[in-house]
């Protein structure tokens, strides 16, 4: 049998350089930042997670927008399938005899539960039994939790950021921790919380866009899959049309093996206009206040610097018809827009908007 084609373009150099991070013992957190859709899931649990366990540790995934209104059943499931994982020894039975109860897809201990049927003090439990039953292995543990920022999203889930917090802090000497998020406001939010100085020591990463290499390896791979011969400055162009996020360029490529030949930006062309969100960001436009839409627009026809000087506010404060602007309002609407995730700060006093597409459409559609 031939073995399927393997599409996942690896970032082997990337992963050792996290690894090293964390071998040489300067940090116990990293954090992982990209925007969606740009690989940084499959980065981890394809690159970086084998390549720690290759060297010895134990590896759990929890991505908390698996289950977004219940974080806790997020992470008890991520833990859950670490513990489905191990071999069955001795040791690891005897701890399971402990806490047979802890048993949720995978029925490890033979006695499962649903996890509706817990409430959140025990379900808080039960996550400090999987650690403690997952650090009975012996081996250290590369806790990956992706979209933590998540958490930050309600202060309802305050208790699960203190019982990681706590857990992570009792056994910095046997855990490393990757956290990752597509938002770059809701990291600094997670991080910020007086309450939970743990995750501000964490040190952050940006994953690097893909370059050449990438556009080569899916050249490659295409070719296997159809014997067709894609040019790489072609791949260029599309990949920079649809904002060099690897799932729309997987998108297109997909289209292009349905569609037959090799003229990449036609096919480009119309898998922009089949996933066109328009009516989306038309909706979302007309729900704007009308300081709110200047101030998107400045910051894409100014690289998102020089907000509050008064030269942005007279332009600002002009299209509203008005004679003066302070810099209050316009606080306001960054503070309104971050809040909604239209834009996001990147460094001190330059902001940028979260979907380049949107900013796009904001541009090209003549929005008013």
């Amino acid at each position: 049998m031939t073995a399927p084609l393997n599409w996942h373009f690896p970032r082997a150099e990337l992963a050792e350089q996290v690894m090293d991070r964390f071998q040489v013992g300067a940090t116990i957190a990293l954090t992982l930042f990209a925007p969606r859709r740009m690989g940084k899931t499959e980065f981890v649990n394809k690159d970086l997670l084998p390549l720690a366990e290759e060297q010895g540790y134990l590896t759990a995934y929890v991505n908390f927008w698996d289950r977004k209104q219940n974080p806790a059943d997020s992470l008890i499931v991520g833990l859950n399938r670490a513990l489905a994982s191990l071999k069955r020894t001795a040791k690891f039975k005897t701890a399971l005899s402990r806490i047979k109860e802890v048993s949720i897809d995978t029925p490890i201990g033979g006695a499962g539960f649903t996890l509706e049927d817990k409430g959140s003090a025990d379900k808080l439990d039960i996550i400090q039994q999987l650690f403690e039953l997952l650090l009975e292995d012996g081996r250290p543990l590369l806790l990956a939790l992706d979209e933590v920022q998540h958490l930050a999203s309600d202060r309802k889930f305050e208790p699960i950021i203190f019982a990681l917090r706590g857990i992570i802090d009792l056994n910095r000497d046997r855990v490393r921790v990757l956290y990752t998020g597509s938002s770059r406001d809701g990291l600094r939010r997670l991080f910020a919380r007086r309450n939970a100085a743990l995750f501000s020591s964490s040190q952050q990463i940006d994953l690097p866009t893909f370059g050449h290499a990438y556009l080569e390896y899916t050249a490659g791979v295409f070719r296997q899959a159809t014997g067709r011969t894609l040019n790489i400055n072609e791949c260029a162009k599309a990949f920079r049309a649809v904002k060099k996020v690897p799932y729309d360029f997987r998108g297109v490529i997909d289209m292009l093996i349905t569609h037959g030949g090799t003229d990449i930006m036609a096919v480009t062309d119309l898998y922009l206009a089949d996933n066109s969100q328009q009516d989306i960001y038309r909706a979302s436009w007309e729900t704007l206040k009308p300081i709110d839409r200047l101030v998107l627009k400045y910051i894409i026809l100014h690289g998102g610097v020089g907000l509050y000087t008064a030269e942005a506010r007279a332009h600002i404060a002009e299209q509203l018809g008005l004679d003066i602007l302070d810099t209050a309002p316009v606080q306001n609407a960054v503070n309104r827009l971050r809040r909604d995730g239209h834009i996001a700060s990147v460094a001190q006093g330059q902001y940028e908007l979260e979907d380049p597409y949107f900013a796009d459409w904001i541009v090209t559609a003549g929005a008013s």
